[in-house]
């Protein structure tokens, strides 16, 4: 190979070379400059965004919202582009996509690799970047635009105080409330304080919430709204949503427990009604009367045990073995009282009788209701034992007597009438009914009309008159018999065996 054709492959290979070089810095440069402006870069993989480039990051953070990055960056592309969601999906040819935002000025490039995708934002002006973060300054225009509008819409009042109570900002719901209600113009600075209690707050304040009234200027018609005060800085942003329903419903439950109250007061029946929290909110007089209970016990809206305790101790519901017996007896009467099946008669230490019932209300609540039915036992236990004194008299009478009602059952028997027809005491009323008994006559005694027309006499309405029978029982002996018709329709049977003795007021008339 000659001298001068090694010359020539030396020069090019250095000019190759240093051509190379030169395009390398070009193609660097330009590559920088293509990521050295607003240019935002997100590397999204598995739904998340794993990194991003510093003007990428600081407009995202610029946002200031709630939801996480990849959200954001979704509501920021839907703003701009139709194809958002494809935007943030790799694409499974791995092809690129370029998109335009709908004013187009606004340049997307989604790049895949895989499941992970490369997306570059950028703003064009004149078909070259721009030197400005146009991004970010986009991202907070279209929040302050969505606050503004958010402001406006909202159906209740909000503004906003410095530290010497004067109102800086207002949102159209308390420009239309202050036009209605006062005769200002809302178009002039300052505004009118609607609320003159709440312009006296200075900060530092602490969250509360407050009911206040405002009477308009125009027809003196007062409107409630329900005030909430939260400090910002030096500020305090205030709150003010209607009330007014809230305050009818409250005014229409006062008056309505009023009105159940007055009525409860002429009720000779104690009653104590307790919230979902067990908590006394309603008595009557009556309870008083019936339980002694001072006035400020009850007042002082005690709970269902601290109630019932003090009963306990006024000695005014039966005395519990022990005090875990007592606890016990206490979760079961309210489990009953909540399921409406509590039903007790409580007999106290000094003769008088409470019949207590336990009733569910609304929402929770528990009645009891307290009965003195003192009198009503009395007068049963008089009854009862006017009755045991009657059963005792006519037990000792000889002759067998047997009374049936109007409707044919056995009302009364005495013990001779069990002996003779082999009845035992325990089966007395076992033997109910008219049928019954006449068919256990029929058994024991040889056939015979008497029994038929027995029956016939009993179920009549009209023209009964005492008569008398006698029968053959079938260990031969011989039964004098007597029906008599009483009142209310009520009939008596009477039998003698023949041949006793006469030894009772009965047998001398028989």
């Amino acid at each position: 190979m000659a001298i001068d054709q090694v010359l020539f492959y030396a020069a090019a290979v250095i000019a190759v070379v240093v051509i190379g070089n030169w395009l390398s810095g070009i193609i660097h440069r330009s590559s920088s400059q293509e990521l050295d402006d607003e240019t935002l870069v997100f590397l999204i993989d598995g739904g998340k965004i794993i990194d991003s480039n510093f003007q990428a990051r600081r407009m995202l953070d610029r946002i200031r919202s709630a939801l996480s990055d990849h959200d954001q960056l979704r509501i920021y592309l839907s703003q701009h582009f139709e194809q958002s969601d494809q935007l943030l999906q790799p694409d499974d040819d791995g092809e690129d996509l370029l998109v335009q935002s709908r004013d187009g000025q606004v340049q997307a490039t989604r790049q895949t690799a895989g499941d992970a995708v490369r997306l570059t934002i950028r703003y064009i002006t004149n078909g070259e970047p721009s030197g400005s973060d146009i991004h970010t300054l986009r991202a907070i225009e279209a929040e302050l635009k969505t606050l503004r509008a958010n402001t406006f819409s909202a159906p209740f009042l909000l503004w906003r105080q410095n530290e010497f109570g004067e109102i800086v900002w207002v949102n159209q719901a308390y420009l239309d409330t202050a036009n209605r209600l006062t005769e200002a113009d809302s178009t002039e600075w300052p505004l009118p304080t609607l609320f003159p209690a709440l312009q006296k707050l200075r900060p530092p304040v602490s969250r509360e919430s407050r009911r206040i009234s405002v009477k308009s200027a125009l027809d003196q018609s007062e409107a409630w709204y329900d005030c909430h005060i939260s400090p910002v800085g030096d500020s305090v942003l205030l709150t003010a949503i209607p009330a007014d329903e809230a305050v009818q419903a409250e005014n229409r439950r006062r008056e309505f427990t009023q009105t159940l109250t007055k009525t409860f007061a002429e009720l000779a029946i104690g009653l104590a009604i307790f919230d979902r929290s067990r908590q006394l909110v309603l008595f009557n007089p009556a309870l008083m009367d019936l339980t002694s209970l001072p006035t400020d016990c009850l007042t002082s809206r005690p709970s269902l045990f601290t109630f019932l305790d003090q009963l306990r101790e006024n000695r005014v519901m039966p005395e519990p073995r022990d005090y875990r017996s007592w606890r016990d007896s206490i979760a079961e009467l309210e489990a009953a009282a909540v399921d409406g099946t509590y039903s007790e008669t409580w007999s106290l230490p000094d003769g008088q009788t409470y019949h207590v019932t336990g009733r569910p209300h609304p929402d929770g609540a528990v009645a009891l209701l307290f009965e003195d039915i003192s009198a009503e036992m009395s007068l049963t236990r008089h009854f009862r034992a006017e009755l045991e004194q009657f059963q005792d008299v006519i037990d000792t009478i000889d002759d067998a007597v047997a009374v049936f009602s109007a409707a044919g059952d056995v009302t009364v028997t005495n013990r001779a009438y069990r002996e003779l027809w082999d009845i035992e005491k325990e089966e007395a009323f076992l033997v109910g009914d008219l049928t019954e008994a006449t068919r256990r006559w029929h058994d024991l005694s040889a056939p015979t009309p008497i029994w038929g027309d027995f029956r016939d006499f009993v179920q009549a309405d009209s023209d009964r008159e005492e008569w008398t029978a006698t029968v053959a029982l079938r260990d031969g002996r011989r039964l004098n018999c007597r029906f008599s018709p009483k009142k209310g329709g009520a009939t008596m049977a009477v039998f003698r065996l023949d041949g006793k003795e006469a030894s009772s007021p009965l047998q001398a008339a028989m």
